[in-house]
């Protein structure tokens, strides 16, 4: 059953926004999670750097696998 949902509405997936410190510029993070878990982890790290600021998470479905 949960194939046959995967195949008709899509695979969740998720990604982050980001933003570099002491600008404007936003720009999606370089990797896209399976899991909020795996996304959760990445936005720490972000946390910890510099140049970067955590805006958001979003989530998405694609029926494409990444």
């Amino acid at each position: 059953m949960r194939k046959l949902l995967e195949q008709i509405i899509g695979r969740k997936y998720y990604v982050i926004i980001v933003g570099e410190r002491g600008s404007d510029r936003y720009d999606m993070a370089s990797q896209i999670h399976t899991s909020r878990e795996s996304a959760e982890a990445h936005r720490r790290r972000i946390d910890a750097t510099r140049t970067y600021q955590y805006i958001t998470t979003v989530s998405f479905r694609s029926r494409h696998h990444f």
